[in-house]
């Protein structure tokens, strides 16, 4: 009850605040009968969407302008935090084996549909970054660097040392990587509180972390100092370096009773709602590279893309 106060308290909040973003369309897509109709990611360049299924089973893409929808793999997890090369060519895609309880990472490419493993059998991986055709990520506490697309955005090779900072979880703590450096960033934790973190990503300028600990989620430095609090929001995602989109949900300790998908500044002000109160429950919002886009899902498997317009 404290949880659904919280929300319904913040959505009357924000009623009252200036409407910094218009939405300008509001589209449902209608493609096909098909399972992948959850989670969706918007590919580099805006114009199609890879979805999965609700348990991140299989992966497929749908072309925003003809609505066509086109299945890629079956793979079981493999819609499970997907990464796209900057080419919008390959998507790096996980495999969960639940009888061995490891995953494998892969390269599929979206015209041939070929499927190129990059790593197999490892005990756990989780977040990957795409950085000048290369995977970067992290095995056992080692990053690691695969080049993965054969066109690159400038003649400098992407390598353990100069791979820039990303953000992976590990034990439900944060765990930042800088050039091969590894540090782990646990700000709120106590000798009489142990935190855990998820939903962890890097802004695009590279200075700031974004996160999930209890149910608020958090903007940071690299080192989980100047905490922000952005309030009871889940599954965060950058839109830029100045704002964050994230869903608004309440439950009932059992299921989801409402969601509505907001944004707001990085610096913790100026929260909107961007969808309009309905009975419908809006989850997992992504973010175009542009800004421009915003798609979630329904709890029925509903995709809806938003266009939205800055004031």
């Amino acid at each position: 009850m404290k949880k659904l106060l919280s929300t319904m308290a913040v959505l009357v909040a924000l009623s009252a605040q200036a409407q910094q973003f218009e939405v300008v369309s509001m589209q449902r897509l209608k493609a096909g009968t098909q399972a992948e109709n959850f989670h969706p990611v918007f590919t580099p360049d805006g114009n199609s969407l890879i979805v999965t299924s609700e348990e991140f089973n299989g992966i497929g893409i749908i072309d925003l302008q003809s609505k066509d929808f086109t299945r890629l793999t079956d793979m079981a997890g493999a819609g499970y935090k997907v990464a796209i090369s900057e080419d919008g060519k390959k998507i790096l895609a996980h495999e969960i084996d639940g009888m061995s309880q490891t995953a494998s990472l892969y390269s599929i490419d979206i015209a041939s549909k070929e499927i190129t493993p990059i790593v197999k059998d490892v005990e756990h991986f989780n977040n990957v970054n795409v950085l000048n055709g290369a995977a970067v990520f992290a095995v056992e506490g080692r990053a690691m660097v695969r080049q993965v697309a054969g066109k690159v955005l400038s003649p400098k090779a992407v390598t353990v040392s100069n791979s820039g900072p990303f953000v992976t979880e590990e034990d439900l703590k944060l765990v930042v990587y800088n050039n091969g450096k590894r540090t782990v960033v646990d700000p709120f934790s106590t000798p009489d509180y142990d935190a855990q973190y998820c939903w962890s990503s890097v802004s695009p300028d590279g200075t700031k972390l974004l996160f999930v600990s209890g149910n608020n989620a958090f903007v940071t430095d690299l080192n989980g100092n100047n905490a922000v609090d952005l309030g009871p929001l889940h599954a965060p995602k950058w839109r830029g370096n100045d704002y964050v989109v994230a869903m608004l949900d309440d439950d009932d300790g059992y299921f989801y009773t409402s969601s509505e998908i907001v944004i707001i500044g990085a610096d913790g002000k100026n929260m909107q709602q961007l969808t309009t109160t309905s009975k419908e429950i809006k989850m997992f919002p992504s973010v175009s590279n542009a800004g421009d886009k915003i798609a979630y899902h329904t709890i029925e498997g509903n995709i809806y893309v938003m266009t939205i317009k800055q004031k």
